[in-house]
């Protein structure tokens, strides 16, 4: 073998190296999307939707290339929260990870549910059908509840997450005129509608997901 070879690094060696890089810059880049996006929803939430409504993507895109992300930040968090403060001693470590995976897979469900019910309602409210807005309306109205998620590292903030709920049909409220042309007056009642509609979705799929787990 040439000493040429010998101090050259194996191909695939660097080719891992790289990827890993790759990697990592990109899970950057999209966590910042996520939190500029979050920010200029409560911020500027007009001008926000309106930037939404003219991105060209597709459904299974928003869930998987957005929605999976954020909806494993709340398991993630509370088995690291367990972990911390001994309530994984009550439950097998299998289990805790096993029942935040069912969690994580519910709530890509429930945001793609919510959507369905945004499109259904749409003509109740005198807007327009348009089912790829209405993920779009349920995948980043529920962006700030998923974020809220980090305060399940603390337990005793859990509370602090009710706050995210009242952002989730704020935001709502907001984007529905903009893409379901819902009219103002009649958003408001859309958005609440569409939430408790929702949360008793939640419970019924959480409370299934708890006994499957």
């Amino acid at each position: 073998m040439s000493a040429d070879n010998e101090n050259t690094p194996p191909k695939g060696h660097r080719f891992n190296v790289e990827e890993a890089r790759a990697r990592a810059e990109q899970a950057l880049r999209k966590s910042e999307f996520i939190l500029s996006r979050a920010y200029g929803l409560l911020r500027e939430p007009k001008k926000e939707w309106e930037q939404i409504k003219a991105e060209e993507t597709t459904i299974p895109r928003i869930l998987i290339g957005y929605v999976a992300p954020l909806a494993a930040i709340p398991p993630v968090c509370d088995l690291i929260g367990s972990a911390l403060f001994n309530r994984l001693l009550t439950i097998e470590p299998g289990e805790a990870l096993v029942r935040a995976v069912v969690t994580w897979v519910v709530s890509i469900g429930l945001v793609y549910f919510l959507g369905v019910l945004v499109n259904v309602l749409a003509d109740t409210f005198d807007g327009d059908r348009n089912e790829l807005n209405a993920q779009k309306i349920a995948a980043y109205s529920l962006t700030p509840s998923f974020l809220s998620g980090v305060f399940s590292l603390w337990p005793p903030l859990w509370w602090i997450s009710l706050f995210a709920l009242a952002a989730m049909v704020y935001i709502m409220h907001r984007g529905l005129p903009i893409l379901m042309k819902s009219p103002e007056d009649r958003a408001l009642s859309y958005a609440a509608s569409v939430t408790v509609a929702a949360l008793v979705a939640a419970i019924v799929l959480f409370s299934l997901a708890s006994c499957v787990a």
